[in-house]
């Protein structure tokens, strides 16, 4: 398979303008809505797609621009066989396998760790297994912010209560700047449903709570990441990040902007800080732990082929 690809969770049809034109057309009603609107701070140039003997490569962007702490995109699913390729875009970031309830601890669990690393490095692991892998940067303060991903999320059914998309209204309802960002991501993808629904069957109910926060952010990073690259993603939901050719890919500022934007805008609803309603708001889990949890792959993750580069579980 030559293509870098990420699963599509949840329904949706590929509505893209291409070049990001739908993304960027949607400046305008946000900048209505939140003050200055969050442009792309700088691009970046997917590597050529590779293939290896025994599956695909999928790739994961390490911090996209500088100041950016996300892995784009946040959740891939892969098989065995598979590699996961971690290129870094800024400087001074791990991938660190941590566990799903100490996310930014890290596991003893068959360990990997890059170590901090800089741009243009890449780290690449092979999958062993299906289980569900988190991952973390390392340097201080980064995980804390929301800097985590995961191989091989576990999936609930879209809309129930502890989906991605069922816990977003929740956590709305408990924070002003959380309404902000999601409605900023509704506006940002638009034009573009497979991408505003990304993420949404991705399950919640096994993390901690102090993680939900984060989490929903890093999903609503992921689809204004793919609504301001529509070519990136198919009529199937497969993201190939090489299908940009050597057109580089628009990075967007981080989702978190949206709520400070909000914030400072004249007759604004949102203030204050998030929070993560019933739960605490602070940042996910650093108790220590010896290992992930583990999940086999169902009939959903085992179809769906994810994101590209490198990860020896």
């Amino acid at each position: 398979m030559n293509t870098y690809s990420t699963p599509a969770y949840g329904p949706g049809s590929y509505g893209g303008g291409g070049s990001g034109s739908g993304y960027q057309n949607c400046m305008q009603m946000c900048a209505a809505s939140y003050g200055a609107p969050m442009m792309a701070s700088s691009s970046w140039s997917a590597p050529p797609a590779t293939t290896s003997g025994s599956g695909c490569t999928h790739t994961v962007i390490v911090a996209p621009t500088q100041g950016v702490l996300r892995y784009v995109p946040f959740a891939i699913n892969a098989s065995v066989g598979d590699t996961v390729a971690f290129v870094w875009n800024a400087n001074k970031h791990t991938v660190t396998k941590s566990s799903e309830l100490a996310i930014c601890n890290k596991t003893l669990d068959m360990p990997f760790a890059s170590g901090v690393q800089n741009k243009s490095f890449v780290f690449t692991q092979k999958v062993n297994d299906t289980n569900t892998t988190f991952f973390y940067c390392g340097v201080p303060g980064h995980c804390q912010k929301g800097m985590f991903g995961i191989i091989n999320p576990p999936n609930a059914l879209m809309g129930s209560n502890s989906s991605v998309s069922g816990m977003m209204p929740v956590m709305a309802s408990n924070s002003s700047n959380m309404t902000a960002m999601i409605q900023y991501t509704q506006m940002a993808t638009a034009n573009n449903t497979m991408a505003g629904n990304w993420g949404g069957s991705i399950d919640m109910s096994g993390m901690p709570s102090s993680s939900y926060q984060y989490m929903l952010e890093n999903v609503m990073y992921t689809r204004t990441f793919l609504a301001a690259n529509p070519e990136v993603l198919s009529a199937d939901g497969v993201v190939n990040l090489s299908s940009a050719g050597t057109t580089p890919l628009i990075v967007p500022n981080d989702i978190t902007a949206a709520a400070v934007n909000s914030s400072a805008y004249p007759g604004s609803s949102t203030s204050g800080s998030p929070t993560t309603g019933a739960s605490s708001s602070s940042s996910p889990s650093t108790t220590s732990t010896s290992g992930a949890r583990s999940l086999g792959s169902s009939s959903i993750l085992a179809s769906i082929v994810v994101v590209s580069l490198a990860f020896i579980l």
